[in-house]
């Protein structure tokens, strides 16, 4: 059933990506001024607020009616996490490619007034450069198993969100949460192979 959704989702959008309305030049070069300005809130003129690594942004999900807050705490591009190599989740790997697990620590805190399962509640999704759409993790149950456990009001928790690239070369990736929502926000993660 997860799978499920998350091919629904990823499908969707691709297709909301691809029907755009032709002002992207417009928003990148808003989203650039906003993002040297460091701003974390969003503004009237319904920009998508931008957050670092190390800042934390209250994002409500109009769906269920709650609020959640982010931490980005870690980004880091490596050949194992947690003791996982790559080469025991992808047949293929290329040890000698830029790529590998891109790894994403978060700390979730539930400020709603109802206890929830994160999963079932609200999705992150990662791509290289500016967000709006992008991957799902599929491995959340291996590296960040508290996902799929109910989260008390008050209550926080820290893991890691995994993906997988081969080639991680882009100057920066986005963590997006609520996308193609009025709430929609986004987390902004140098590559640090560049740093």
């Amino acid at each position: 059933m997860k799978r499920i959704l998350i091919i629904l989702i990823t499908s969707l959008l691709l297709i909301v990506t691809a029907c755009g309305d032709g002002d992207g030049a417009e928003n990148t070069s808003a989203t650039n001024k906003k993002e040297n300005e460091n701003t974390t809130e969003k503004n009237n003129d319904g920009e998508i607020p931008v957050y670092q690594i190390g800042e934390t942004a209250v994002i409500k999900n109009d769906k269920f009616d709650l609020e959640y807050e982010v931490t980005v705490n870690d980004f880091e591009i490596s050949k194992e996490i947690n003791g996982v190599k790559e080469e025991e989740l992808v047949a293929n790997a290329d040890p000698e490619d830029d790529g590998g697990f891109l790894a994403v620590e978060v700390t979730y805190k539930n400020i709603s007034d109802e206890a929830y399962v994160p999963n079932e509640r609200f999705y992150p999704v990662f791509q290289p450069g500016d967000g709006g759409g992008g991957e799902l993790t599929d491995y959340d149950d291996m590296f960040f198993p508290e996902l799929e456990k109910e989260l008390a009001p008050g209550e926080e928790i820290t893991g890691k969100l995994v993906y997988l690239s081969a080639a991680a070369i882009e100057d920066y990736f986005t963590l997006t949460y609520e996308p193609m929502q009025e709430n929609e926000t986004w987390f902004h993660l140098p590559n640090p192979n560049l740093n």
